[in-house]
């Protein structure tokens, strides 16, 4: 804080402090004044950075606060599992929810979170939280392939999606608001936000792609004009060349209620499809492969990068928190609004790496905070 509180006396005649931004404001009591200080805005002026490398950018996690976060997950599957295993959901509604998670729900969540906390002016370096996503999917993606390369079929498109393809949204923000973040919780909050642009980017693209493609066997370009990377390209666009701030209040409002539905909706769908599909004929050998993947392998890996390339700590910090997520609940919905034949291996292997990164995920971090931070 003493840091901060110094920042502002010299960046003092750049600030507007009457700025209506959204994000976290920290609050300064100095010889009887008081200072609203934006960190944000500090962060433009490189100061924010500066006290990362100094350490204070550090912070306690434990199993308990992972293990929350996981467990709200489940507890929505299990909504969706009882709902359909019970008959009081049929399977033509399992597809409809999933029709209106990919074109409505999906679509309006993204539209909504880059339009009210992507700001490129107030974070300059912004670009390189996409690029943590788009880098851990494509570094997963080719491991996976070199594991798979003697193999064909529907299946190994499963075990790329479920080992490369991670929970880039809903749990990283969930462990980023009960994490002891302490002053720095909304700048950490925001850059996960960021960072899902490039997440969505890979999903909705070459993801999108790779779970669909046993039914034509190539790209099918039309499948990458889909509501929810539209709906990204068109809040960038808004965002970059005329500002979020165009969008009244009026019509953000209804767009954020529609879009927030999209995340227990998701979870519902995949807990009904966990109860369509039969445990008893899984592959352990395939689905052991791909979760060791995801929840060993490639957090390895970033810990290994991040220890030789010297990251903003900021960016670093993204970098092995989406690293050790979860495979993504998103590709089941994929795979049961597209009708494709890896349905049950990706169910699977969502259930055990949701399951086992409860174990994993406080591991990880706790060795970043030890070789990295």
């Amino acid at each position: 804080m003493e840091e901060v509180i110094a920042a502002t006396q010299q960046w003092e005649p750049f600030l507007n402090w009457n700025s209506q931004y959204n994000g976290m404001k920290i609050v300064c009591q100095q010889e009887a004044a008081t200072v609203i200080i934006d960190p944000l805005k500090i962060l433009m002026k490189g100061v924010i950075p500066e006290c990362f490398n100094r350490g204070s950018f550090m912070f306690p996690i434990t199993f308990q606060t992972s293990a929350i976060a996981i467990t709200q997950i489940f507890a929505m599957g299990a909504m969706g599992f009882w709902l359909v295993r019970s008959g009081r959901v049929p399977e033509s509604g399992l597809r409809l929810l999933s029709f209106l998670s990919i074109n409505i729900f999906f679509p309006l969540f993204i539209f909504y979170q880059i339009i009210a906390h992507f700001d490129a002016v107030r974070i300059p370096f912004w670009w390189q939280f996409p690029l943590v996503n788009i880098s851990l999917a494509l570094t997963g993606l080719l491991i996976s392939f070199l594991v798979t390369l003697r193999h064909h079929g529907h299946l190994k498109d499963g075990f790329l999606a479920v080992s490369s393809l991670n929970n880039g949204g809903y749990i990283p923000m969930l462990l980023a608001m009960s994490l002891p973040l302490g002053k720095w919780a909304g700048l950490v909050y925001t850059s996960v936000i960021f960072s899902i642009i490039g997440f969505d980017l890979v999903l909705w693209s070459l993801g999108l792609w790779i779970i669909t493609k046993d039914k034509s066997g190539r790209m099918d370009l039309r499948n990458l004009i889909n509501p929810p990377l539209m709906s990204m390209f068109a809040a960038l666009i808004i965002v970059l060349t005329v500002g979020g701030h165009v969008i009244p209040q009026a019509v953000l409002k209804p767009v954020k209620i529609l879009g927030d539905a999209a995340l227990p909706i998701a979870m519902i769908v995949i807990g009904g499809n966990l109860s369509l599909c039969s445990f008893a004929k899984m592959n352990w050998t395939q689905v052991t492969g791909a979760v060791l993947i995801k929840l060993i392998v490639l957090p390895l890996v970033t810990l290994l990068v991040l220890s030789v390339v010297k990251l903003n700590p900021l960016v670093s910090f993204v970098a092995i928190l989406q690293a050790c997520m979860p495979t993504s609940i998103t590709i089941s919905v994929i795979a049961r609004n597209y009708e494709t034949k890896n349905q049950d291996f990706i169910n699977r292997g969502i259930f055990i790496t949701h399951l086992l990164s409860m174990i994993t995920i406080p591991i990880f971090l706790g060795l970043y905070g030890k070789l990295v931070n």
